[in-house]
């Protein structure tokens, strides 16, 4: 099929084979759902806007999907098990691959800049998703596993590393330290986010230089 969602044509994104079990009707719905839920939200959204969008009629989707919450977890689970999961930790995995050798203060730099680069592609979906897991634990569960847990995993280990060094403190826990500078990095993304119009003239990369320096003065191990 020509006519895919936007984030099935990411980079990331290779042949989707979710997508062959899919009827040309069900594939219709789901990319009309998730075009809806992203422009309106899930609970403000309605099937028969999703019918509407889909050239279908209301009581085809039922013949395919049993309620709204099926349409819901029908589009953002496969999205984040194949899709969003995958990218988001494989290019984490990769920078810090990549960089290993640089000094603490760029990697972690660059690690802002690509997180802020892909949330921020990702951002209409990401809302969705964010605010449904509150109330969907099938879509938390796979939020979890699928991107925090890894993205997690990859920063503990980066950190922990770099602790083994002596480059930062080792009384306190890794954890503690992810924890520090993934607060202030959402702090950042928030502000940046919901009041946009209070961030002009900041600059993007002095303020996450800043969030940087801020986290290395205190987490830094002194010589």
């Amino acid at each position: 099929m020509s006519d895919k969602i936007p984030i099935y044509q990411h980079p990331w994104v290779g042949e989707d084979p979710l997508l062959g079990e899919l009827t040309d009707k069900q594939w219709k719905i789901l990319k009309a759902a998730l075009k809806v839920f992203t422009e309106k939200g899930y609970s403000a959204s309605t099937t028969s806007e999703i019918a509407r969008e889909a050239g279908v009629a209301e009581g085809t989707i039922f013949r395919h999907f049993k309620t709204k919450k099926e349409i819901l977890l029908a589009t953002l689970i496969p999205l984040m098990q194949n899709f969003i999961g995958p990218g988001v930790t494989n290019s984490l995995h990769d920078l810090l691959l990549q960089h290993d050798n640089l000094p603490m203060e760029d990697v972690l730099l660059l690690i802002l800049e690509d997180r802020q680069k892909h949330i921020s592609a990702l951002w209409p979906l990401l809302r969705i998703v964010l605010l449904e897991a509150n109330y969907h634990p099938e879509l938390r569960d796979v939020l979890l596993n699928n991107v925090v847990t890894r993205v997690q995993e990859s920063l503990l280990t980066f950190l922990q590393k770099r602790q083994s060094k002596g480059e930062l403190r080792d009384d306190l826990d890794a954890w503690t330290l992810m924890r520090s500078i993934v607060g202030a990095f959402a702090a950042y993304l928030v502000s940046k986010t919901l009041f946009p119009e209070r961030e002009q003239g900041h600059e993007n990369r002095q303020e996450l230089k800043a969030i940087v320096n801020l986290f290395l003065s205190g987490a830094k191990k002194k010589s």
